[in-house]
């Protein structure tokens, strides 16, 4: 009961002083230049920075604070929970805070980790150290404890500019706190391993102290049967992610007949989901069942202009019939009602592949009107232009029932007039035939499309379900492009509809990948390229509103408005302009600190998630506390294992989250150096706090924020320089250094920039101190890898040779894996040459021989075994060494002319068939007089050499096992080619003659065929081909592939059935 009235004393006491006792002074205010200073010579990043190092102080222990407090007067909460403050803080170890040029700075891996007090009371422990610190003094970061500062209230951006820290929590009271550095403990190390082993807990106050820090940081748990309790929890913490709880809820509220709670939670979910077609359906429909039809045309009013859905739309026109009764229409006011709004249907989604039942309907709705097919009134011709023009445009469209609706067509004209069908039929059947394949083309595009209106989160690259997602959305692509490559041929013919087609099919796949910035991005940028400013602007708009995080999308849009903005004169005109370019900035950089500060939070509640459930399995046993007691007196205590995965799970989600942030902050930078680069061409240098603020402004207003990189840094000085040959620019990087001592990139780039303005004494100190630095430590070493590079190619070109020694030497000792040849090639090589590695030609003769050409061709398959068969060796056509024609030299040369030989033309096996045709005879020969030898056969004479062009004919025909269809009599084949006489004019004779006996597998050879011979031949083939046709129903071998050395010859050999 005390506490209670010391609680309502102090919400008094703030009553009557609205500040809480927090002093608005200007005493820790920073020096910013005024209007009136030079620009040029006033200008100094620094000025924007505190000029001292922050006062601090170690954590008082329990009895400093407590006579630091008696100096002032104290509240009634205050003396209530001075005990429990004295307990809770004795045991905290007192820790420095970590220094960086002059600044107290975080460290990504223990940043806000670390236990920090909670009073009890709202501000009271703040207010303790407020009142208690004037007359207690600090220690300076330095450490040196006479250097002593009076306490002053520091401003709220002098905590967070210039370092990736928000540590400062504004109260919404007042802009200055206390300076609360003193309470910040060290994070140049994790809270779990600043402790030694005899500060550690043991187990039952660990469990302690856990669960107190779970009940501060986790919210209150709900009960189970409170399901509606549990899915808001479960929105509130993923809005946009849990669609599963968004459905849940509405669901859960239907069910209880709670029609206004799931009205209000539909309109929360359309804030998030504006575009979930499906679930506008479910809500009219819920509407539609409660007929409530204000509402159900409020619901079309806010959805159907911005969804072109199907289903969405078909909903529509139910309750526009429903509310118009046909049968009850004597005026024709509610027919000509449907008809507009079929009609406004249509215009919006006609041209959708699933809206041909909706054109079915239509043409029905025109059937059933009044009047007669095929009459002579005015009435009935009025009907039959209408169903004609209905279908005319119906079966122009690639829809599932384009075929259905050409042959209503078809059978609606020709019922009329064949003569004036016909004509209309064949007007519209190339349109028609269009849109058919079409049809074809775009159902197989889409087979695998999930055509959802429910979007979701894209899952991350290596979890679950990212590979079906990228599928989907490389399905919407292709669909996209198919629909820009024009099937339908209307980018000449009609350019609108070509236009709409293309954006129609945008809409619909934003519906489904609504959180995909790169298809909002492509959706406007084909807007712009077609002349469609305003789509394409509402494109980024809505992008922009979907993806608040999104870079793309917001600097695609500050472009826009930077290149279409008209140019004003005066400080006014690009006051606003640069206002309007801004506005896209301000909204991701503030989504994307909202996020870092999400991550935060998330962190807290999983780690107090964990310490929750350590505390429930925590030993509860005296004995085991007596001796964990006795351990840790003795001071001999060993690890609990427990603890230690205790530590190890800790320690995994804080590496997890670090990364996140670390990628978070990364981004944050460059959408400040965006923003940057803009403001300087909009409104240039500019002055901070002025009225034309430009880019310094923009670098001011980032390191006030926080949270940047040192990428801000080395832009701002780039820009400085590049822009203006600014000096500001090295004072920049000078101040970036003390910042990010340990980033090898900033010093690179300073580095450079250093030798860019000649200043080489300064490049060589920076050098030395950065490495020296970076190699202190074996985990640091390899990030000095390119500053040494880099240096290294400078001494290289510009330095002496002593020093570039030196420094190869400590690159070597540095990086021994690297070869000593390629560090010294270095020294004289380009980017693009290298004359080190250069080998010149002495001796063409003997370094510049051609290879062989290697034959391409597989080798033929070598004879089978003979062994087991009576039959012999099969004989080899004679070899020749060249399948050209032979050189006959002149009777009247005589040996010792030599007369010069006169090139012949091109032979008709030169090139890859004649190396195939002669490596297979070779082969050949070779494995007939090695099985020869090998068995001891007589060989036999060879048979004579086949004319050239049946050699190179038969080289080209595949061999008989590549033929699968029907075969046919060889023999009967060989007569008619025997008996065929190809030197007759005239009329197709032929001569009976009996089959000779065969010798070694060849007939009879009786002359030379020509090539024009052998084209008779398969001219030949081809006329017997054409009569086998006639009698047999199955379809024989191609043409050519018939003329087949073992498909003709009964024994299979070599051809020589077409000889004999």
């Amino acid at each position: 009961m005390a506490d209670m009235e010391a609680e309502l004393a102090f919400l008094k006491s703030l009553q009557s002083d609205p500040t809480g006792g927090y002093s608005n002074g200007n005493q820790g205010q920073q020096h910013l230049p005024t209007s009136d200073e030079d620009e040029e010579e006033d200008y100094d990043p620094s000025n924007l920075m505190p000029e001292t190092d922050y006062p601090s102080r170690p954590l008082q222990t329990g009895s400093e604070r407590s006579s630091a407090s008696e100096s002032a007067p104290q509240s009634p909460s205050k003396a209530a929970t001075s005990s429990n403050q004295k307990s809770a803080e004795a045991s905290a170890p007192a820790k420095q805070p970590r220094t960086m040029g002059g600044f107290v700075v975080e460290s990504e891996d223990d940043e806000d980790e670390l236990p920090t007090v909670r009073p009890k009371a709202v501000g009271s422990a703040l207010l303790n150290v407020a009142r208690g610190s004037s007359d207690t003094p600090q220690r300076s970061l330095s450490q040196t404890p006479n250097n002593t500062l009076p306490s002053t209230n520091v401003p709220l951006h002098s905590a967070a500019q210039d370092q990736g820290v928000s540590g400062v929590i504004p109260t919404g009271v007042t802009d200055t706190v206390p300076n609360i550095a003193a309470v910040i403990p060290n994070q140049g190390a994790s809270a779990h391993e600043a402790l030694k082993p005899s500060q550690v807990l043991n187990p039952s106050q660990a469990a302690n102290a856990a669960a107190s820090t779970a009940a501060t940081s986790l919210p209150k748990a709900r009960l189970p049967h409170d399901r509606v309790g549990i899915l808001e929890d479960r929105i509130a913490e993923d809005p946009r992610g849990d669609m599963d709880a968004w459905l849940s809820l509405i669901s859960e509220h239907r069910k209880r007949n709670k029609f206004d709670e799931a009205r209000a939670v539909y309109d929360r979910f359309f804030k998030v989901f504006p575009s979930a077609a499906e679930e506008w359906v479910n809500y009219a429909n819920m509407e539609l069942q409660n007929d409530d039809f204000f509402r159900v045309e409020q619901i079309f009013t806010k959805s159907l202009q911005s969804i072109p859905n199907v289903q969405l739309w078909s909903i529509y026109l139910d309750y526009v019939r429903r509310r118009n009764n046909l049968t009850t229409d004597p005026s024709g006011n509610a027919r000509q009602i449907v008809t507009q709004a079929y009609e406004f249907v249509l215009q919006n989604i006609g041209i959708d592949k699933d809206s041909g039942q909706i054109w079915q309907d239509f043409i029905q709705f025109i059937r059933s009107g009044p009047g007669n097919i095929g009459g002579s009134g005015w009435q009935d011709q009025q009907k039959m232009d209408s169903l004609r023009k209905a279908y005319q445009r119906a079966i122009c469209i690639p829809t599932q029932a384009v075929q259905a609706l050409w042959k209503q067509y078809d059978s609606f004209e020709m019922g009329l007039n064949k003569t004036t069908g016909r004509k209309f039929l064949q007007e519209k059947s190339p349109a028609y035939m269009t849109a058919r394949s079409s049809s074809i083309a775009l159902e197989n595009i889409t087979r695998d499309l999930v055509r959802t209106t429910r979007p979701r989160l894209p899952p991350a690259l290596g979890f679950e379900g990212d590979a079906e997602y990228v599928k989907q959305v490389e399905i919407w692509k292709r669909w996209i492009n198919w629909e820009k490559d024009d099937p339908l041929v209307l980018k000449d013919e009609d350019p609108a509809a070509y236009k709409a087609r293309v954006v129609y099919t945008y809409k619909q796949a934003l519906m489904a990948l609504r959180f995909w910035p790169e298809m909002w991005y492509e959706a406007a940028e084909f807007c712009f390229q077609n002349d469609m400013e305003s789509e394409g602007n509402e494109f980024l708009i809505q992008g922009v509103n979907a993806n608040p995080e999104s870079c793309l999308l917001a600097f695609k849009r500050a472009d826009r408005i930077e290149l279409t903005a008209e140019p004003e004169e005066g400080e006014e005109g690009l006051k606003r302009r640069g206002d309007a370019v801004r506005e896209p900035y301000n909204k991701v950089l503030d989504a994307l600190y909202d996020l870092i500060n999400q991550t935060k939070k998330r962190e807290e509640q999983t780690i107090a998630r964990v310490k929750e459930m350590f505390a429930q399995q925590a030993p509860s046993s005296p004995e085991d506390s007596n001796d964990e007691d006795d351990d840790e007196d003795s001071g001999n205590r060993p690890i609990n294992p427990r603890e230690a995965a205790l530590q190890a799970q800790i320690q995994a989600i804080e590496a997890g989250n670090n990364a996140q942030i670390h990628l978070l902050k990364r981004t944050i930078s460059y959408a400040w150096i965006a923003l940057m680069r803009a403001m300087r061409r909009i409104q240039g240098k500019g002055k901070p706090n002025g009225a034309v603020g430009g880019f310094r402004q923009i670098f001011a207003d980032a390191r006030r924020k926080g949270r940047i990189l040192s990428e801000v840094y080395v832009t701002s000085a780039l820009i400085e320089y590049h822009c203006y040959k600014d000096p500001a620019a090295t004072k920049i990087f000078e101040r970036g250094m003390k910042l990010f001592p340990d980033d090898e990139n900033f010093a690179l780039e300073y580095l450079k920039h250093l030798i860019a303005i000649n200043d080489i004494t300064n490049a060589r100190a920076v050098f030395e101190t950065t490495v020296n630095k970076l190699t202190q430590k074996p985990e640091t070493i390899p990030r000095a890898k390119p500053i040494f590079s880099f240096f290294h190619e400078y001494e290289s070109q510009y330095g002496e040779l002593s020093q570039i020694t030196k420094l190869e030497k400590r690159m070597s000792d540095l990086f021994p894996e690297d070869p000593q040849l390629v560090r010294f090639s270095h020294r004289y090589s380009a980017p693009g040459f290298d004359p080190t590695a250069i080998r010149p030609i002495i001796s063409p003769a003997t370094q510049s021989k051609p290879k062989a050409m290697p034959t391409i061709e597989q080798p033929p398959p070598q004879p089978p075994s003979v062994q087991n068969s009576p039959r012999p060796a099969p004989a080899i056509v004679q070899i020749s060494n060249s399948p050209k024609r032979p050189f006959i030299p002149d009777e009247s040369d005589s040996e010792a002319a030599q007369p010069r030989k006169i090139p012949r033309g091109e032979s008709p096996l030169k090139g890859a068939a004649g190396r195939r045709l002669d490596a297979a005879r070779r082969n050949q020969a070779r494995a007939s007089e090695n099985l020869s030898s090998a068995l001891n056969v007589p060989q036999a004479a060879p048979p004579p050499s086949l004319p050239r062009d049946i050699l190179f004919l038969l080289s080209i025909i595949p061999g008989a096992h590549t033929y699968k269809e029907t075969r046919f009599n060889a023999e009967r084949m060989v007569e008619l080619l025997r008996n065929t006489d190809l030197n007759r004019q005239g009329g197709n004779q032929t001569r009976q003659t009996p089959i000779p006996p065969q010798v070694g597998g060849y007939g009879q050879v009786g002359g030379r065929l020509s090539l024009c011979q052998v084209i008779m031949v398969a001219l030949a083939v081809i006329s017997w081909d054409k009569i086998q046709r006639k009698c047999c129903s199955c379809r024989l071998v191609p043409y050519l592939s018939l003329i087949n050395v073992e498909l003709l010859c009964p024994v299979n050999t070599l051809g020589g059935c077409l000889l004999a």
